[in-house]
């Protein structure tokens, strides 16, 4: 049953510009009662761009924060890691944007997602990270990963709290030399992290870093401060260390995919033309970083 939408939104959260653009309530009202599950994404992340978040939750936004077990499980079944990434983080985004963090958080202990860490870099900005399914992906050569999502929620200077991104991954625990991982073929070829394992690069951080400690395979934008829009696609995140563990380095490597359409400003896809392909571009470093501070964590600018 539809109602009436009495949108509208708080004030913006910490370290969110306004955009440039203006936002038409009543189209933005329009994406989030859409029987699309797709354009109320759009929507929910819409409000998040731009730090807000829903006044009052329609009917249907209320539906995708209470069945967000039954989308990832519907993620689950997908047999191809990148997919299955994929799939889960437009569920998990779909039910969890522009919410209150209680309510989300409520909703996904309340649904078995286990409660990992709590991460705050800063006052006003929180992470927390959930086990959405342990060994939710099993590769060729036996290994487990884990499915995971960060929330990030950041607080308004109204004091109002609103989740405002969502990172969904495979994470998966190897210490053990990089050239034994990499001596045998563990993922399908072409896939992502096949590529990642024939990056020639990566012999010259091993020759000082010998040991693969951890991946993180994740999917979502890849944003350019340069840039106002991102297109989307899959990132991963390795990270090495010394006999001993004496000390480590991480490296971040993104692809492009073609299963999204690209983000324009204020968070508006590009739908006009878009064609959904299963297409991976080229895997490029995005940075590195110094390892053994806790492990993988998202960043602000993420």
């Amino acid at each position: 049953m539809r109602r009436t939408l009495a949108l509208l939104l708080l004030t913006s959260c910490a370290d969110v510009p306004p955009p440039a653009d203006r936002e038409d309530p009543a189209a933005l009202a329009r994406l989030l009662r859409d029987a699309d599950p797709d354009r109320r994404e759009e929507g929910v992340s819409r409000l998040a761009v731009r730090g807000l978040a829903l006044q009052s939750i329609p009917p249907l936004l209320e539906e995708d924060t209470d069945s967000l077990r039954a989308g990832v499980e519907e993620a689950l079944a997908e047999p191809a890691p990148e997919r299955m990434v994929w799939r889960a983080y437009h569920r998990l985004r779909l039910g969890c944007l522009a919410r209150e963090p209680t309510r989300v958080s409520s909703a996904l202990r309340a649904q078995g997602f286990r409660l990992l860490e709590i991460y705050e870099p800063r006052e006003g900005l929180k992470f927390t990270r959930y086990l959405v399914r342990a060994a939710a992906y099993v590769n060729g050569a036996g290994n487990r990963h884990d499915l995971f999502c960060w929330t990030q929620a950041a607080r308004s200077e109204t004091e109002a709290w609103a989740v405002r991104e969502v990172y969904v991954g495979l994470h998966v625990a190897f210490d053990a030399p990089f050239r034994t991982v990499a001596s045998i073929e563990r993922y399908p070829r072409g896939s992502v992290l096949a590529r990642f394992f024939e990056l020639p690069e990566l012999s010259k951080v091993a020759a000082v870093f010998p040991l693969l400690e951890e991946i993180e395979l994740t999917y979502g934008r890849i944003r350019d401060r340069r840039e106002e829009g991102a297109p989307a696609g899959f990132h991963v995140n390795a990270g090495f260390v010394m006999e001993g563990k004496a000390g480590g380095r991480s490296v971040y490597y993104s692809a492009e995919g073609g299963l999204d359409p690209r983000e324009g400003p204020g968070g508006r896809l590009e739908r006009d033309s878009f064609l959904r392909r299963e297409t991976i571009g080229p895997l490029l470093p995005r940075g590195s970083g110094v390892w053994g501070a806790g492990g993988l964590k998202p960043t602000p600018d993420d």
